[in-house]
């Protein structure tokens, strides 16, 4: 004879089965195809910077095929997928936004690290160009004043000999004068 399940193994039983069928159901749909979280971040960041840097080329109708291809080949290349993964990878994202939301957070903050210490570079690089110029331009205008200093030197020097010529002619017309007899 069978002994009877007392009720609490009967709940225990049904819930044990709930459990692990509800676990086999959750499979995970995305595909292994589609890159993780960390590589999408990488090839979007790698992706935008190189956008960065198309925008100051013409905008012609080859422009990204001309300049932007290679590039992208090359982000692709670096990061050992292709642009067919990205591709999926891509849309797999756009079609879960609250994914796509986090990896744009985490890829705008790198960016914008990127951006203030490229800033931060470029203005040490300001400041020493405007440094080297002003040293350049006191070097200038100590040279343009030792320039006028000796020219005055020189037409000072030059009025100092005048006067003395005058001086000198003026002290020999007395003498031929004093030699000069004097009329009655």
């Amino acid at each position: 004879m069978r002994k009877p399940l007392n009720y609490r193994k009967r709940i225990y039983y049904i819930l044990f089965f709930l459990v692990m069928f509800f676990l086999c159901s959750c499979k995970s749909d995305k595909p292994k195809e589609i890159l993780s979280h960390e590589q999408m971040e990488h090839v979007l960041i790698e992706i935008h910077v190189v956008d960065g840097t198309l925008t100051d080329k013409m905008m012609v109708p080859d422009t990204m095929f001309k300049y932007g291809n290679a590039q992208y080949m090359q982000i692709f290349k670096q990061q050992n997928i292709d642009s067919g993964a990205f591709k999926k990878s891509f849309k797999y994202y756009t079609n879960r936004p609250d994914e796509l939301f986090e990896i744009y957070d985490k890829v705008i903050a790198d960016i914008k690290v990127r951006v203030d210490s490229a800033t931060k570079v470029k203005e040490k690089r300001q400041k020493a160009e405007l440094a080297r110029q002003m040293k350049e331009n006191e070097r200038i205008a100590k040279r343009a004043a030792d320039s006028i200093a000796r020219l005055n030197k020189a037409k000072a020097d030059s009025l100092h000999k005048k006067t003395e010529e005058k001086k000198g002619a003026g002290k020999n017309k007395l003498r031929k004068d004093k030699n000069v007899i004097p009329r009655k």
